[in-house]
């Protein structure tokens, strides 16, 4: 200490970072001391929802506090994400995620309501859907190959549904397209279900889609799957073969759904929410259900959900440059 009685700025830096850091030590401590808002940006009903719910009842018996689960669609995911973007970072306000909707969007809008690296702060990457490649029964095509060669005899030809303009199996069909270099046609659709049933229907002739809602069209032979575009075989479609192995590596697209909360929330609650969901997914009850509805459990910490979502945004954002997909 110094004749006036002060201490060295040095040291007076080092006493300002231990007293903040005991400070958020106690605050983490008390937490939850009042319920939770869980926001999810997507409608009822939906793959998303039908995760996050099961695990805001989870969190809410673990945490001894009511997590509040609350639909706040629109603007593609956006309108959600960025209510909790600018919440307070007090751990009492978190977001069930599309990982779409954190690494397409930011390529797709010019005016982005949030920044996702600085913006928020990742907690786990809960689970991930895989897609399929299904066609409606009347294309002559039993294989991906069939279908390829199809699709060069007739270009232009081929309508492919999707969820909307932007969504992921918008940009997985275009990552097809442009890497076979073949003429198919994009119809968007408000939604998954409706594009399916499009498909089903045969309005348009094939889609990408998230393997969970078409699982049982395809059990039914109401539709052909021909491929599941991810890194390995699908555990309920065990002799389906992946892009790759069917001949069209690099065509992967996993609909994520993974669990955020503002940048700036300390990082002792972010671990107790992490370690929270790690036992929630592993209920047995909980974890037969969404295994049970074609949901795939991850739960990776929130470092590695960090460099994931940073490998996939990289990753779209080539396809939404090449395919040249703009959104207002």
């Amino acid at each position: 200490m110094n004749v006036k009685g002060k201490l060295p700025p040095g040291l007076r830096w080092l006493t300002a970072i231990a007293l903040i850091a005991c400070h958020q030590a106690a605050f983490s401590q008390a937490w939850p001391a009042k319920p939770i808002r869980m926001i999810c940006a997507y409608t009822a009903g939906g793959s998303i929802d039908l995760t996050g719910r099961p695990v805001a009842q989870g969190l809410t018996d673990l945490l001894g506090q009511q997590v509040i689960y609350e639909n706040r669609p629109g603007a593609n995911g956006n309108l959600g994400a960025a209510a909790v973007a600018k919440a307070a970072p007090d751990g009492y306000t978190i977001l069930i995620a599309s990982v779409s909707q954190l690494t397409i969007n930011p390529s797709l809008y010019a005016d982005m309501p949030f920044n996702v690296a600085r913006d928020f702060a990742p907690i786990s990457l809960i689970a991930s859907t895989p897609n399929v490649l299904v066609v409606h029964p009347s294309i002559p095509s039993n294989t991906l190959k069939e279908l390829l060669a199809f699709a060069r005899a007739k270009p232009g030809a081929l309508k492919y549904a999707s969820a909307g303009n932007g969504s992921i199996n918008h940009l997985a069909a275009e990552l097809f397209r442009l890497q076979e270099k073949i003429d198919i046609i994009h119809v968007p659709f408000s939604g998954n279900a409706p594009a399916l049933n499009a498909v089903l229907g045969g309005e348009v002739n094939m889609m990408i889609t998230s393997i969970p809602p078409a699982l049982p069209l395809i059990k039914g032979n109401r539709v052909k799957a021909l491929a599941v575009a991810a890194a390995r075989r699908y555990r309920s479609l065990p002799e389906m073969p992946t892009m790759a192995e069917a001949g069209t590596p690099g065509v992967e697209a996993n609909a994520g759904i993974g669990l955020m909360a503002p940048a700036g929330t300390p990082r002792a609650i972010i671990d107790r929410y992490y370690s929270g969901t790690i036992k929630v997914i592993n209920a047995p009850e909980l974890r037969e259900k969404l295994l049970g509805q074609g949901v795939e459990l991850i739960g990776n910490s929130p470092d590695e959900f960090a460099a994931a979502l940073k490998e996939e945004s990289a990753r779209w954002e080539k396809v939404v440059r090449a395919a040249n997909i703009k959104l207002d």
